[in-house]
């Protein structure tokens, strides 16, 4: 059975869907009226062997509460089960995304070197601009070399947001980690 929901958030509403293997795809949809067709859409992607694909909103309050939290400060991460869908490499990347800290940033770079593929980081940024799962997979943690913001399947404006939320200071387009002097 997979499962969906349009979850409203302080951001752009966010449609989830979930299927045997956990959540698979929380998406930002600014026109939300679209929900429904995006949701079939995703699990025939990701499910073509399912047939039952339903709306079930009670299915994803865990998720909306852990999401509410984050939004005002309570949470720093999130223990929903996730279902990574993609290439190899995509997931290698999503799960070294998934390990840069609260508050803290990493570059393309540096996640390419994690990764021991030093002269992966437009890959890599390709594969982070592929994440099935903003905010829970935290790419908006990823910035460009010298702290530019670049990329972000919400927008630019909701990556500053996100990072701001997290105790980030923007200086126009450019990060800087918190100083205390």
């Amino acid at each position: 059975m997979v499962r969906y929901a349009l979850l409203r958030t302080v951001l752009d509403p966010l449609l989830a869907v979930s299927g045997p293997g956990g959540l698979a795809r929380l998406e930002f949809l600014p026109k939300a009226w679209e929900y429904h067709i995006r949701a079939h859409a995703i699990a025939r992607e990701i499910y073509p062997e399912e047939t039952g694909i339903k709306e079930v909103p009670r299915h994803f309050q865990e998720l909306h509460g852990q999401l509410a939290d984050y939004f005002v400060g309570r949470r720093t991460d999130f223990t929903i089960d996730l279902h990574l869908v993609g290439s190899d490499f995509q997931v290698k990347v999503w799960t070294q995304l998934l390990k840069i800290p609260y508050g803290k940033v990493r570059t393309y770079g540096q996640i390419a070197r994690s990764m021991r593929k030093p002269t992966a980081f437009r890959a890599v940024g390709q594969a982070a601009g592929h994440n099935p799962l903003p905010i829970l997979v935290p790419c908006h943690r990823v910035v460009g070399k010298g702290g530019s913001l670049v990329g972000f399947a919400g927008g630019i404006t909701t990556k500053a947001r996100l990072l701001r939320l997290e105790g980030h200071t923007l200086d126009a387009s450019r990060i800087e980690e918190p100083r205390l002097f």
